[in-house]
């Protein structure tokens, strides 16, 4: 669910505020702020609507800057060409950017939130925000596949396609297990403070980060990219410099929106053509019991899969694999 793959960042933030936004659970933000960029071209028509919109939603630990991560198949003259559509990036609710635990400098007050919220909040930042009636498509990468999905099911009128990249209706139990751990994890370290701490308890947050790191790759590339046991101990170590821009109390209210993610047969009810991307090494978003499920649950989908050693972190790393499925599956829009 990472991000690794770090590249120069050209788009600029842009921000809205919702006034009152209500979460699922009743609770009322008075203003929650949601950043977001662009790229491309607006395309209007007759009454100024913009006729050309795209989002990309990231996944667990990214941003509005993570759509720079596919630059192979997102910018001009590519699989999702700016050059045709008007590309929207938003970064999720509950990432530093927009608002978020860490963001309102009292974390534990901070509304727990789950997936819907997250497409909600999304879904009145681009109709009422950015005044968009209607979007092309929707792409969206493990979480934000999660979100994408959702998006469907909440609001089936207003896309035309979906992309699924590395993600899928349900989370398998290993990593239902694995990230309620993380969770376990930060909640029983001293330095948390039930949430109330002064400084991040930045050590429980590279143990989450070396969790993570231990099973996103591919099991051949433990094995084969590290030629010694101390490379792949100085590899686990590198991963805590991840954990520096991590807010305890912002995963703990993540997780817990990831661990609710099970929309069961409710996909069925999804009819607009979707295009699933999956990667064969994939060990967090499982190719039999979470992508194949998924496929043949959605009544209008295609499925490419492909091997990345690169385990879930090739639906980033290797995405340019699948640039050919992605324009074969545009040009049929």
């Amino acid at each position: 669910m990472n991000n690794q793959y770090k590249v120069k960042y050209l788009l600029e933030p842009k921000y809205h505020i919702l006034k009152d936004f209500q979460f699922e659970s009743g609770e009322v933000f008075p203003e929650l702020k949601l950043e977001y960029a662009t790229q491309g071209i607006k395309k209007l028509d007759d009454e100024g609507n913009i006729t050309n919109a795209f989002i990309y939603l990231h996944g667990w630990s990214g941003d509005y800057t993570s759509v720079e991560n596919l630059k192979s198949v997102i910018g001009p003259g590519k699989a999702i060409d700016t050059n045709h559509y008007y590309v929207i990036s938003p970064t999720a609710l509950g990432a530093p950017g927009s608002s978020s635990p860490s963001t309102i400098g009292r974390g534990t007050e901070f509304p727990r939130y789950n997936i819907k919220d997250m497409v909600k909040a999304h879904y009145q930042l681009i109709t009422i925000g950015l005044g968009i009636k209607h979007l092309n498509g929707i792409m969206g990468t493990s979480m934000g596949g999660f979100q994408a999905l959702n998006w469907a099911i909440e609001y089936p009128d207003i896309m035309d396609f979906l992309i699924l990249n590395g993600t899928s209706h349900r989370i398998s139990n290993r990593m239902y297990g694995v990230y309620g751990l993380m969770n376990q994890i930060i909640l029983d370290d001293s330095g948390y403070e039930n949430g109330n701490y002064i400084e991040n308890p930045v050590k429980v947050m590279e143990k989450s980060a070396n969790l993570s790191f231990l099973w996103s790759l591919s099991p051949e590339n433990y094995e084969e990219c590290f030629q010694s046991r101390s490379e792949f101990s100085d590899g686990v170590e590198e991963r805590k410099k991840d954990a520096c821009d991590w807010d305890a109390n912002d995963l703990v209210w993540r997780n817990q929106a990831l661990l609710g993610h099970d929309l069961g047969d409710k996909i069925s009810k999804i009819s607009v053509p979707s295009l699933v991307i999956a990667i064969n090494q994939d060990q967090i978003v499982d190719f039999n019991y979470c992508v194949m499920p998924m496929y043949e649950g959605l009544d209008n989908s295609q499925l490419f899969s492909y091997d990345s050693i690169w385990g879930h972190y090739g639906c980033v790393r290797d995405i340019q694999k699948a640039e050919h499925a992605i324009k074969k599956f545009m040009k049929m829009i």
